[in-house]
């Protein structure tokens, strides 16, 4: 009976601390799954505020979801091919040395001589420093010319400010912007000074109502020209009003005047600086489509003072590959997009290389660490403990490169931005 009652204890005795176990190890894994959320918590919110202030430094924000698959404009790819070199680094300066070129596509296609574009989106921060038209003329077949193209070996196509919407048939009731002499029977790009437009937009002087395109012979006789259009031809060679801007108001402008005459006649002048050539080729198709970014473009531009060359070296300061040393030396940092989560709006560069800089500055200071002389003071005082606060020169850039980025904006159109001290070029001790 003994017996029975001590089993009858154990048995029960078993039974409670299994309870007991059960609900601690219960406790112990809500605990250790609640910490694990509350870390997982904390890295996310770390990430999310670690891209917010990058979209800070880029001045770019909301653009993160956004799905673009329209093939970019034929100029801005060209641009941007020929401003920066293969790893993504300024080569040449902007044309008129602009920070920012923005390009907005048409809003408006229901009339073939009717183009209008909307620029509400602009930063009022920029100061315009030139602004284009560029449209792609396609070519006429022989059967659909009026006759009086054949005996005239040009034509004057006229560019106006829209004043009255309602007279788009009676050109001389607008604003005359310019006046461009072409070949009768050729195609390709035309380039238009559209700047006093766009100045009175901004100022409000005068509302918004779209441009006025029309063409005639020498002799005045109106005529057809038909341009490509958005959604009706490859989106490469679609209609874009193309903006150059300092994103300082206090730099003077750079911009190159306009001197090519025709027959030394001022009526008619092409506003085609020399900057920039589109690659109009007469065998080329009209539709193929552009170049992708990063495929070099015969567009010559004006070299930067402060870039270096894509081959360039800098004595200590070169991607480590092997090298044990312990010296300020230059380490690589690709910053990828894609990884990012940018890559559905950035057209160009998919990434970068910005380097950092990672080393010692032992004291003594050699050349091959590129001191100042106050890292070289620093080091002698830190070395001989003359002043117990004062400690080692500190390894960073000494030389910093700027990127171009080719994205799209909120509004769908295409902005090439330049971004400053993006690159560490060279390092050194400071």
């Amino acid at each position: 009976m003994a017996n029975l009652s001590w089993n009858v204890m154990l048995s029960l005795a078993i039974a409670i601390l299994s309870v007991v176990y059960g609900f601690l190890t219960n406790e112990t894994d809500d605990a250790v799954t609640e910490d694990a959320m509350q870390v997982q918590l904390l890295e996310e919110t770390q990430k999310e505020r670690a891209l917010e202030q990058l979209q800070e430094v880029f001045g770019l924000s909301g653009l993160a979801e956004k799905r673009h698959h329209d093939v970019p404009p034929q100029f801005m790819t060209d641009l941007y091919n020929n401003i920066a070199d293969r790893s993504g680094v300024t080569r040449r300066r902007n044309p008129y040395n602009a920070k920012v070129v923005r390009s907005f596509i048409e809003r408006d296609n229901s009339l073939s001589h009717y183009f209008h574009f909307n620029i509400s989106g602009l930063d009022v921060t920029e100061n315009v420093l030139e602004a284009q038209l560029h449209l792609y003329r396609m070519r006429t077949p022989p059967h659909e010319m009026h006759p009086t193209v054949f005996m005239s070996p040009s034509l004057i196509i006229r560019v106006y400010q829209v004043l009255d919407e309602q007279q788009l048939g009676s050109p001389d009731t607008h604003r005359l912007l310019s006046s461009h002499l072409v070949g009768a029977h050729s195609h390709g790009w035309e380039v238009f000074n559209v700047k006093e437009a766009v100045l009175d937009w901004m100022a409000g002087r005068r509302p918004n109502k779209g441009i006025l395109v029309t063409c005639s012979t020498l002799f005045e006789q109106r005529v057809e020209m038909r341009f490509a259009r958005r959604n009706e031809h490859h989106n490469s060679k679609q209609p874009i009003l193309v903006l150059f801007d300092d994103d300082r108001k206090t730099h003077a402008s750079t911009a190159i005047p306009i001197t090519d005459n025709f027959g030394g006649n001022n009526k008619y002048k092409t506003p085609k600086p020399d900057y920039y050539k589109y690659d109009n080729d007469p065998d080329e198709p009209e539709d193929q489509p552009t170049e992708p970014p990063r495929q070099r473009r015969s567009l010559p531009a004006v070299e930067s003072s402060n870039s270096s060359s894509p081959n360039r070296t800098t004595v200590g300061n070169s991607s480590r590959s092997g090298n044990n040393s312990e010296e300020c030396t230059r380490l690589e940092m690709f910053v990828d997009f894609d990884k990012i989560g940018w890559s559905t709006w950035i057209i160009a560069p998919k990434g970068y290389s910005a380097y950092h800089c990672k080393g010692h500055c032992r004291f003594p200071l050699g050349q091959s660490q590129r001191p100042t002389n106050h890292a070289t003071v620093q080091s002698i005082v830190h070395k001989l403990n003359l002043a117990p606060d004062v400690g080692k020169p500190c390894c960073v850039p000494t030389t910093l490169l700027s990127v171009p980025i080719l994205f799209y904006d909120d509004n769908d159109n295409i902005v090439l931005r330049m971004y400053e001290d993006m690159v560490a070029d060279s390092c050194g001790c400071m």
